[in-house]
């Protein structure tokens, strides 16, 4: 009885049964049931390819016609094999993205969108995130977006940035929308990372540091560029965009000497007139920031503005026509105006003398407005305005000049002084002071305050405009406010 519930005795006669099974079989007249064997065994492989999930015939016709409906432009055939599939449980990401490029084609734009935006939140396709920013944003103006856009463009940028980490362009995007939304300090490690391919972008790092009081930050990150910016410059010495990103760097590192230097070695490299005059402006403009540091540096004595008119002399040399380095030309004459030093007075003289016609006149006539000649003031102004005729300190001297003259005309002197308002986005105290004074001479007392009340916030215009508030006032019968302001006038 025991032998029933061995598992051997049950494989014994399992034997046993498959041989005698075996044997029962005619073999004599098998070759008659060749066909039938045949066949099922056809059968058999025909159900299994239809129905396999992966390697259907089905399946693998419709992807053949799809696939021609797409060669051929025919979205609509496209569209109805692409729901055949969908209906079959096929949900994936590319099918759903090519649904989505067939309605677009089809002008079913804001599902097409939808589409897109789905596959991005539920199934982080970056391919789908690639085509709404092409689609949506890439002819746009960053000014030209709305709110709720300019934060779904920030939104593809940042996903794209986290799902394709070794695409470039992407970060280059990314980081420029972070700078553009003041979220700089986030920008920061994408340009450090671009700056192994985009040096600058390293430089750019650096300058946000600085804005955030991170010096050191700053300072490394500046250091580091120019490293490599200077190792490709030794490849391409004649390379005017590298000769420029070194300026650049040393410039942030305020290593002013160190970029004159390399500028006026620079341009004896380059191989044409057009990329020379280029770095002769750069050269100019390098000259014009290291008198602004030295500037803002206390020091007037007589050998750090000769030391400054000098700098000035060169950077003449290179750029006689710049407007930063002229306006500085004139700036730094009309201070050394009142120094009797012989050396300071003959680069002075030269200075002037190797200015255009317009700056050298309006130095020469500002010169003499200060030495109280009005006359010889208005002639040199005159002169200097028809060389520089948008110039608005130009412009506000000689309504000055025209003003203090005995017989002046102040109709006109007006004209003139508000065509130097109009002709700045934001004028200066001193502009409008100008404007109060004739306006105060003509006897327009009412339109004149405004003016000279704006003029109070320079101090070096403070008295004469409280002078000329106090006879407004008086003669607008306001005698309490006159007296005011004649008890603000200081003595210097």
């Amino acid at each position: 009885m025991i032998r029933y519930f061995n598992p051997l005795q049950w494989f014994k006669w399992f034997g046993q049964w498959l041989v005698a099974w075996f044997l029962s079989i005619p073999w004599k007249r098998a070759s008659t049931a060749l066909p039938a064997l045949i066949l099922t065994v056809a059968l058999a492989i025909l159900l299994f390819v239809s129905t396999g999930e992966s390697v259907s015939w089905r399946n693998q016709l419709i992807r053949d016609q799809l696939a021609t409906a797409f060669e051929t432009d025919d979205y609509t055939t496209a569209e109805l094999l692409i729901r055949r599939q969908i209906e079959e449980g096929d949900q994936s990401a590319e099918t759903l993205f090519r649904l989505a490029v067939a309605r677009h084609q089809q002008d079913e734009t804001d599902e097409a969108y939808a589409l897109m935006r789905g596959l991005v939140g539920q199934q982080r396709d970056p391919r789908a995130a690639r085509w709404l920013l092409q689609e949506l944003y890439d002819q746009k103006k960053w000014t030209d977006l709305e709110d709720a856009e300019q934060r779904e463009f920030g939104q593809l940028l940042r996903f794209l940035s986290e799902e394709t980490p070794d695409d470039l362009g992407i970060k280059q995007a990314y980081a420029d929308y972070l700078v553009r939304t003041n979220r700089q300090n986030q920008a920061i490690p994408y340009l450090v990372q671009l700056a192994s391919v985009q040096p600058m972008r390293g430089l750019q790092a650096a300058m946000i540091s600085r804005q955030a009081g991170e010096d050191d930050a700053a300072t490394r990150y500046a250091e580091t560029t120019l490293e490599k910016v200077q190792q490709l410059f030794a490849e391409e010495p004649a390379s005017p965009q590298l000769a420029m990103a070194n300026v650049q760097a040393l410039l942030f590192l305020e290593k002013h000497a160190d970029a004159v230097r390399l500028l006026n070695e620079s341009i004896g490299r380059m191989k044409t007139k057009e990329h020379q005059a280029g770095l002769q402006q750069a050269m100019g403009e390098t000259i014009v920031v290291w008198i602004n540091k030295i500037e803002a540096e206390p020091n007037e004595t007589v050998a750090e503005r000769l030391r400054v008119l000098k700098m000035l002399q060169v950077a003449l040399q290179y750029a006689p026509n710049n407007p930063r380095v002229l306006s500085l030309v004139a700036d730094q004459v009309l201070k050394t105006l009142e120094s009797d030093d012989k050396e300071l007075s003959k680069v002075r003289s030269a200075l002037v003398k190797g200015s255009s016609p317009g700056i050298a006149n309006f130095i020469r006539g500002t010169a003499a407005l200060l030495k109280g000649d009005p006359d010889r003031a208005t002639l040199h102004l005159k002169l200097a305005a028809e060389h520089l005729p948008h110039s608005s300190a130009i412009l506000n001297n000689l309504a000055v000049a025209m003003a203090q003259k005995e017989e002046g005309d102040l109709e006109l002197a007006l004209q003139i002084s508000e065509k130097a308002i109009e002709s700045v986005s934001q004028p200066n105290p001193f502009f409008y002071e100008t404007r109060g004074q004739i306006l105060t001479k003509l006897g327009k007392h009412l339109e004149a305050i405004p003016d000279l009340e704006r003029a109070l916030a320079e101090e070096s215009l403070a008295n004469a405009a409280h002078e000329s508030l106090a006879v407004c006032f008086e003669a607008l019968g306001e005698e309490e406010l006159a007296e005011e302001h004649r008890a603000a006038i200081t003595d210097e």
